[in-house]
């Protein structure tokens, strides 16, 4: 899943530490949000209302807070605007870079 504002797709952290990316719920919809641009749309997600954490989840249907676990039905509301998807080609590259990385040239 790509960030929510700028398109980037998430990579692997580094064995043994945590993805600096961060998840949440904006307009009813599970998103995910790079670490440069979490600043920029933290008022965008939306809040647990019990305890008024952002850090929330969405599945099955159900909103989850991720501090006080409380729960609630998913409004069947606007899905969000989708970031800038990037083109097959560039994904094709983005691939291609990875393979020429991890394998080398051959």
């Amino acid at each position: 899943m790509p960030c929510y504002k700028c398109g980037t797709r998430q990579m692997d952290p580094e064995p043994g530490k945590p993805s600096p990316w961060h998840q949440g719920v904006v307009r009813e919809q599970q998103v995910l949000i790079c670490p440069d641009c979490y600043s920029a749309v933290a008022g965008d997600l939306a809040r647990c209302p019990r305890c008024g954490s952002a850090r929330l989840i969405k599945r099955l249907g159900q909103v989850e807070c991720l501090e006080c676990r409380a729960t609630r039905d998913a409004d069947a509301g606007p899905a969000v605007a989708a970031a800038p998807c990037s083109a097959d080609s560039d994904l094709s590259a983005e691939v291609a870079r990875a393979l020429e990385r991890i394998l080398g040239s051959r």
